[in-house]
């Protein structure tokens, strides 16, 4: 298909306009002088549909970077945004979602060019300053700072393996850079090779980029050349001219490297053809053009001028002419395992031999199907190389080699966020938010609390600048300190400067309740905290130093250089740390493992240390303590842990509580959530758009998650039910523990302890009732021997008598007997003040008898399940019909030729209201089988001595002189009151008379 280039679309105001493609080469982003940066479809059938515009930035956009997930832009204010991009949803709905997710770094200097690694872990940026910049794209933190250019630097490239980065200056002075070592090394200088331009025009300056195949670094230089350093030797191979009459503004390659087109300020677009070094096309335009980028995935070209427009030039390369297609990999060695090789290897790799004299298009064709094992040694790291067999352009990626890690950990400080248009946190929790917004010499520091009863908002002006902070009730601790470890180039940047404590005292019976400290040189905070208790830093040289309310020092020591973060809350400080068991690859990953120490916040006791896992892959992101004092963790994976049990310290574990990706999935959504706080039943999170990691300004909305222990089959009700359990439990066990560890008293005295207990017991009740339904007597059993009030496990009696679980009625009695003691002793006790006579032994055994071995023995067969009633009946005889309430209230028990009438004990009256009691069916209100147990146990029945003297009417008692049989219904009634003389009825009727 013969090439074509489309008409101009002026996509931005008349200036400098960035372009790059997507990855995936599916779209194009645009970025021009009206500070805008627009997102374009490249397919011929959807390009011409409404651009998507992203409005962030305030001042002239000047470079752009694109990655399989990220769009990253810089401005001539200084300032780099970060962009996620969903592939998922264009692939689902046709649309493109691109949301902003940070900002990666404030400079006060303009930012020339951006260059993202493969990995997608890091950015290297460079600016009008004699340093480039690399920051960490997982938590937008300095990684590093390059210096050696002698003036401001344009232009910087990561190679396809990130191993190496090619940085020139406006001084004409290439720099390679190793990025494999922890602190990265200038490996190369090459002087006055590139353009030499005045710093500050972006037309004026060009761009240096490395072939996809790892191999040569293009280098548009000041004879109109564009020249090929060559991997290793560092040495220019080959130069490609003849065509540009002026200055070469920006480059770019081919997705297989076999071509290569520029662009320049005489308005050509040239296409080269590398192998055969010499032109195969050209296009001409009227103005000066500012950049050009290939398609990664196609045959086309996206090229801007200074007027705002965009060109796009499909099928670039004629296939139909005998030109081998752009989008083909050149070379069978992956450029991904490029890195693993030493620098010797890669110096005796025969790479030249792609220029020799008299081998054109062909002949370099033929070198990628015959030359591939020539550029290996024999013997020589042979495992380090895949090759492609079939000639498909593809290869396995070689597995990451993991080693050893002493990379510096780096910290950070729950609640803070990166700059976003000009504005941060620098706090965030259930106190309030603590906002810094950047001025021109100085920051404004807004304080706001939620609850304004607390006290009133603040708003000071901070010519400190301060980068950390940590908001108590009580005061709020601020610090400054360096850039690398704050990740705000706004501070002044000497490392030398004196770092600043500084603590804000809210309310104080004092008037001076402030303090501040200067740190040593060289000597500053990583991550602050503070409590009701006092205040702690730990600092870049290991120190952790610790403060009362008031500002007196009172304990310091020494930890390892590893620390993570650190939280406190009331007498307690936990502190996470990077462990010894982390590890990186040779891809760049890295694979943490950290530890935690819990101590006083007096630094005199440790009260629990050891492992603090996360998920695979993941890192920690929030750390803080729960409402009831649990300390909890999150990590990148989204699960959240507390540390239960830590006052026993040897029985100390991590507990997860929520898992956040899981909920956002069933949620049907890609939305992501930002800690804020953690209670016995709700996460507290800002909840943030799709692909972003942190909340917009103003306030965020906060959402309130349930806690859901990720147990097995939370589908179901039975899971659902022991999800709930398990948290009530946890939270519960923990209330006990910090009161015991402490001292204290449980909250809410021993009301609000039988309170949590009867909200556990409510919980184990429903489980035990689905138990008895389901017919699982033994799970049943298991879960009502962690009842914990016996007036609960009355009601589990119950439930299983009215399930007809007889045999687990009888079992469940023993247990109670066993775990609370026999109430028949009890009642004895209470009820033995006469002179008379104990019961007969045979009667005493029949009273220890459990009432479930009499009740349902001979039931109705044809008695429904779903039947309010339930029919219980002695040989045949007249039914006893009893509602749930009075399920256990009576026993009927046949002693020879006289009925025996064995009531229930009736409540002593010096307890509390039993709300599980069982209520006598003579007295009890209406109950269906349909309402709850727990709503009947509100319904207050009469009073026991009103009760048994109705039970004990003369009308009732001539009844029992004249002999008349008791009918059973009235027998069930009777059963209501317990007597201690069981004698027969006759014997009484005399008595009496």
């Amino acid at each position: 298909m013969a090439p074509s280039i489309t008409d101009p679309r002026y996509a931005h105001a008349e200036g400098f306009t960035t372009v790059a493609f997507g990855r995936g080469g599916d779209f194009i982003c645009t970025g021009g002088s009206d500070s805008l940066v627009r997102v374009f479809y490249s397919s011929k059938a959807e390009r011409d549909q409404e651009a998507i515009t992203l409005e962030q930035h305030s001042d002239n956009v000047l470079t752009l970077s694109v990655s399989r997930s990220k769009i990253i832009s810089g401005d001539e204010e200084g300032t780099v945004f970060c962009f996620d991009v969903s592939t998922s949803a264009l692939a689902e709905s046709g649309k493109l979602s691109v949301e902003p997710s940070g900002t990666v770094l404030r400079s006060v200097l303009p930012a020339r060019d951006i260059s993202i690694s493969s990995s997608e872990r890091q950015a290297a940026i460079a600016t009008d300053d004699e340093n480039v910049t690399v920051v960490s794209l997982l938590d937008m933190g300095l990684l590093h700072t390059l210096t050696g250019h002698r003036g401001s630097v344009n232009s910087v490239s990561y190679s396809p393996d990130s191993a190496y980065l090619a940085s020139t200056g406006c001084n004409g002075t290439v720099r390679v850079w190793d990025m494999r070592e922890d602190e990265p090394s200038c490996i190369s200088v090459m002087h006055k090779m590139a353009y030499v331009c005045e710093p500050g025009n972006s037309m004026d300056q060009s761009k240096a980029r490395w072939s996809p195949d790892g191999r040569f670094v293009a280098v548009p230089c000041s004879d109109h050349t564009i020249k090929l350093v060559e991997r290793g030797t560092w040495q220019a191979s080959a130069a490609l001219g003849g065509r540009h009459t002026k200055k070469i503004s920006h480059v770019t390659w081919s997705p297989n490297s076999r071509y290569m087109a520029s662009v320049g300020l005489d308005g050509q677009v040239v296409v080269w053809d590398v192998a055969a070094r010499t032109a195969i096309l050209s296009h001409a335009t009227a103005g000066a053009l500012c950049q050009i980028d290939w398609n990664p995935c196609g045959n086309m070209l996206a090229f801007t001028d200074g007027a705002g427009a965009m060109y796009i030039w499909d099928d670039v390369i004629p296939s139909d002419q005998g030109h081998a297609p752009p989008y083909e990999r050149q070379s069978d060695v992956v450029h991904e395992t490029v890195a693993s090789h030493d620098d010797n290897d890669m110096d005796s790799a025969p790479i030249g031999g792609l220029f020799d004299d008299g081998d054109g298009a062909d002949g370099g064709a033929e070198m990628d199907s015959d030359g591939a094992d020539d550029d290996i040694d024999d013997g020589e790291a042979l495992d380090d190389f895949v090759v492609d067999d079939d000639g498909g352009g593809y290869a396995e990626r070689q597995a990451p080699r993991w080693m050893a890690s002493d990379a510096p950990a780096h910290a950070f400080q729950p609640g803070s966020t990166p700059w976003v248009s000009g504005r941060r946190y620098l706090a965030f929790n259930m106190v309030g938010s603590v906002v810094a917004v950047a001025q021109d010499s100085y920051n404004s520091i807004d304080i706001t609390f939620h609850d304004k009863s607390l006290h009133r908002d603040v708003h000071f002006s901070d010519s400190f600048r301060f980068a950390l902070a940590a908001l108590t009730e009580s005061g709020c601790l601020f610090a400054t300190t360096t850039k690398a470890l704050a990740n705000d180039h706004a501070l002044r940047s000497a490392d030398d400067a004196e770092s600043v404590l500084s603590f804000r005292a809210f309310a104080s019976w004092s008037a001076s309740a402030d303090w501040m400290f200067k740190l040593p040189l060289k000597e500053h905070p990583r991550c602050i905290a503070a409590s009701s208790h006092g205040a702690a830093a730990v600092t870049s040289l290991g120190m952790l130093r610790l403060f009362t309310c008031g500002g007196v020092q009172r304990h310091i020591e020494s930890l390892p250089g590893r620390v993570v973060t650190c939280v406190a809350r009331g007498d307690l400080l936990l502190v996470v740390l990077e462990a010894l068991g982390s590890v990186k690859s040779n891809m760049g990953a890295r694979r943490l493992e950290y530890e935690y120490v819990l101590m006083t916040m007096d630094g005199q006791t440790r009260v629990a240390r050891g492992c603090c896992p996360v998920g695979p892959g993941a890192e920690i992101v929030w750390a803080g303590f729960s409402e009831e004092g649990h300390p909890a963790t999150c990590d990148s994976k989204g699960m959240l842990r507390v540390l239960h049990r830590y006052w026993a310290a040897s029985d100390a574990c991590w507990v997860p509580v929520l898992d956040t990706r899981r909920l956002a999935s069933e949620r049907g959504n890609h939305e992501t959530f930002w800690p804020v706080a953690l209670s016995a039943s709700q996460f507290i999170v800002a909840t943030c758009k799709p692909k972003t990691r942190f909340p917009p300004f103003p306030a965020p909305i906060l959402d309130e998650l349930d806690v859901e222990v990720p147990l097995l089959h939370t589908d179901t009700s039975v899971g659902q039910q022991e999800a709930k359990l398990f948290a009530a439990r946890l939270f519960g066990d923990q209330l006990s523990g910090e009161a015991e560890r402490s001292g204290g008293d449980y909250p809410g005295g021993a009301s609000g302890q039988s309170r949590d207990d009867l909200e556990q017991d409510k919980l184990l009740l429903r489980l035990i009732q689905l138990a008895c339904k389901a017919d699982k007597s033994q799970r049943a059993v298991d879960l009502a021997q962690m009842i914990k009030l016996d007036r609960s496990f009355d009601a589990a009696i119950k439930i299983a008598v009215y399930q007809k679980q007889t045999t687990l009625a009888e079992r469940l009695m023993r247990i109670k007997d066993t775990k609370f003691g026999s109430e028949d002793d009890e009642y004895d006790n209470v009820h033995n003040s006469d002179d008379e006579q104990p019961a007969p032994a045979a009667l005493n055994a029949r009273r220890h008898r459990p009432p479930a071995a009499t009740y349902g023995q001979k039931q109705n067969t044809a008695t429904s399940k779903d039947s309010s009633d339930m029919d219980l009946s002695e040989d045949g005889a007249d039914t006893v019909s009893t509602k749930p309430g009075g399920m256990a209230a009576a026993m009927l028990e046949d002693d020879g030729p006289e009925l025996v009438v064995r009531p229930a004990k009736p409540p002593v009256t010096s307890k509390p209201f039993n709300p599980f009691g069982v209520a006598a069916p003579s007295t009890s209100m209406e109950i269906k089988r349909s309402d709850s147990f727990f709503k009947a146990a509100d319904l207050h029945s009469e009073s026991p001595s009103d009760v048994s003297s109705r039970a004990a009417s003369p009308s009732k008692r001539q009844q029992r002189e004249d002999g008349a049989a008791i009918a059973p219904r009235k027998q069930a009634k009777m059963s209501a009151f317990q007597y201690k003389k069981k004698a027969p009825i006759a014997d009484d009727a005399d008595d009496e008379a």
